[in-house]
């Protein structure tokens, strides 16, 4: 099993035992949506479809299992490396930061933070067609779906 695979089953396991009702039901629809966009971005910008991957499905959940938005995207990079083993230190650093960094839409950082801000603003819209996004996240919004905004 590769690492990604061993990982979504780590996340499906734990989202299951922690989560329940509508929120699990978020939890796992936003974090699948998140972590496919992610992967079709990693290959538009010749990125590691694997580790994009990753980054997505596990942007929100510490949010999630811990049922807190604060400061989650810093404690989930904070947290997730300690399931991170399989990983060299350069991919366990790419992963950290794109996680940490994925809440300040306003900022430009590295790319794999980069498609993560976007895939995390596509996810909602799709989410949620009428959500009222903030000026940061209908920038991001506009460079896939310039009609829309």
């Amino acid at each position: 099993m590769n690492r990604y695979e061993t990982l979504k089953d780590y996340f499906f396991t734990h989202i299951e035992e922690q989560c329940h009702g509508i929120y699990k039901q978020k939890a796992l629809l936003h974090s699948i949506q998140v972590s496919t966009l992610c992967q079709k971005l990693a290959l538009e910008h010749h990125l590691d479809v694997e580790l994009a991957g990753i980054i997505g499905l596990f942007h929100d959940y510490i949010q999630f299992t811990q049922h807190s938005s604060f400061q989650h995207g810093l404690r989930c990079s904070e947290w997730i490396s300690s399931i991170l083993s399989e990983f060299q230190d350069d991919e366990k650093a790419i992963i950290q930061q794109a996680i940490a960094r994925h809440s300040e839409k306003d900022k430009v950082d590295d790319a794999y933070s980069e498609i993560l801000k976007d895939a995390d603003v596509l996810a909602q819209y799709f989410a949620e067609t009428d959500i009222v996004l903030s000026d940061e996240g209908q920038k991001r919004l506009k460079k896939y779906l310039p009609e829309k905004i």
